[in-house]
């Protein structure tokens, strides 16, 4: 097993490249880390938020960054290498992977709200609790944009949905961001043009039409390399595979537990989908039926990561606990287990397997985690 460090205090973190030759990795105080895996290099250092900086974002606001921590919770790499992504709750960036440029800064939409403590049913609202008032309605004025917020009014400016994941697609023309309000939002970098896929996000009602709180937070998504279909997971308990085009749904695979990871196929062929109960899917996306469950030795199992080797033979998953395994595609069958390195003088040894790819033509499999650690692992034939 051969092993580089790659965050000296560990990372909360990483992202694999599917070829596995890039690593990118954020650490708390040294920023995202773009590694050459090849060469067990250090590529470039990029601060989501430079000290001190006025970023400027795609929709014309700036604003000075204040704090030297890092908080890149989220990040990818293109299929063809070409770009990495980075988001942290609130805003996203896209960067290239050639040069080391930034290409662009952006932030989740902002909506006009107000307070109020009348109901107002012409609004769709949302309850809070506050010590001095009891319950809050907070009335939604504008969903879509907050231009001219009155504060006299108690009007305001908040973002309702914090970002939970994000993908990109090649050469960077697309980037995916789901969102903790079950709102998936699909922009095409070129043209500015944003769609938002609505299905996690539909509102349900009681008998008086009130709208009743649905954990339906966007947990895991990831984008086809043309950037053309997008596979969400949600805590509504579905997954729905989607056309970015028209925002029409392809397939929708019910789960009865909340959906916390997805994986597509780079090559079309499957898709995986895996909830908090214990239930992993592996889908044939010709038909969208079911080939096969993983069969666990665990009770339950809830993965961090998943992805499709390149023969289409193998899946590789990793979890919270230290376990990066090897699963036949078509029989669901554990093949091989292996644990990664804990951070170091954690107590309990433990550590969270971010991301893992498969390399030398599906030989070995090479991980990241949250050890700040890379390593690479054998595939017995």
């Amino acid at each position: 097993m051969k092993q580089n460090q790659h965050a000296q205090d560990g990372s909360f973190a990483a992202s694999v490249s599917r070829s596995g030759n890039f690593a990118v990795v954020s650490s708390l105080y040294h920023g995202v880390a773009l590694w050459d895996l090849n060469k067990n290099g250090l590529k470039y250092i990029w601060q989501q938020t430079p000290v001190g900086s006025q970023v400027t974002f795609k929709d014309g606001e700036t604003t000075n960054s204040m704090a030297s921590s890092n908080f890149v919770f989220a990040t990818s790499i293109a299929d063809d290498d070409s770009h990495v992504v980075l988001a942290d709750k609130e805003t996203f960036s896209l960067w290239d992977v050639n040069s080391g440029k930034n290409i662009g800064y952006w932030q989740a939409r902002k909506s006009k709200v107000k307070l109020t403590q009348s109901e107002d049913e012409s609004y769709w609202h949302s309850r809070h609790k506050s010590s001095s008032a009891g319950l809050i309605d907070q009335v939604i004025i504008d969903q879509n944009k907050c231009l001219n917020p009155d504060e006299s009014k108690g009007e305001k400016c908040v973002i309702l949905g914090r970002i939970r994941a994000i993908d990109v697609s090649n050469m960077g023309r697309h980037i995916i961001i789901g969102k903790s309000n079950g709102i998936v939002v699909h922009m095409s970098v070129d043209t500015g043009r944003r769609l938002e896929f609505l299905a996690h996000h539909t509102p349900i009602t009681d008998n008086e039409g009130n709208a009743i709180h649905v954990n339906n937070a966007i947990n895991s998504l990831a984008i086809s390399p043309n950037g053309r279909y997008v596979l969400t997971g949600s805590s509504d308990q579905t997954a729905y595979l989607w056309d970015t085009k028209t925002g029409q749904v392809v397939f929708k695979f019910r789960h009865g537990a909340r959906v916390v990871q997805v994986a597509l196929d780079a090559k079309a062929r499957f898709a995986f989908t895996s909830d908090s109960k214990g239930r992993s899917t592996i889908w044939d996306l010709k038909t969208g039926n079911a080939i096969t469950q993983l069969h666990y030795l665990n009770r339950q199992e809830i993965f961090t990561t998943a992805r499709f080797s390149q023969s289409g033979e193998y899946l590789v998953t990793g979890a919270p606990n230290r376990e990066l395994s090897l699963w036949s595609v078509q029989t669901g069958e554990l093949l091989q287990r292996w644990y990664v390195s804990p951070k170091k003088d954690s107590r309990p040894a433990n550590a969270v397997v971010y991301s893992a790819a498969f390399i030398n033509q599906d030989q070995q499999i090479v991980s990241e985690s949250s050890a700040g650690l890379s390593e690479v692992w054998e595939i017995k034939p």
